[in-house]
């Protein structure tokens, strides 16, 4: 029997900044990933992916990432799911302010895509504990 992927709604209007998550998610993580380039989009693909977590950018067009997590919330599949922001907007202020919302971890850009990698793993972990 295979063991399910866990799946992961990406969220990043960077196009190489997409392909790159992308790339480690699937490749160094083995998970399955759905990318979307703004908070519009990703509601409309969560509710057809059926992510096990999200992992979003601050700053994205149109809606941020603080209003596409709480149209997420909105979802009932989603409303628990763990999530991880990825941003290059990581003062104090900014990460007590994501980490009150309920946040799991954030992560600062530049990163490096092993940790992550161990990121994701270390959250999923944490929730399967």
């Amino acid at each position: 029997m295979t063991e399910k992927k866990s799946r992961i709604l990406h969220v990043e209007d960077d196009p190489s900044l997409r392909n790159l998550v992308g790339i480690a998610l699937e490749r160094l993580g083995g998970y399955a990933v759905c990318s979307a380039a703004d908070g519009f989009e990703a509601v409309a693909l969560a509710r057809r992916f059926a992510p096990d977590l999200l992992l979003l950018d601050l700053d994205l067009p149109g809606r941020d990432g603080i209003a596409t997590l709480a149209a997420l919330r909105q979802e009932a599949a989603l409303s628990e799911a763990p999530v991880v922001f990825l941003t290059a907007a990581g003062d104090a202020q900014v990460r007590a302010r994501l980490q009150a919302l309920g946040v799991h971890e954030v992560l600062g850009k530049p990163f490096r895509p092993r940790e992550l990698v161990r990121v994701v793993a270390r959250v999923l972990a944490g929730l399967a504990a």
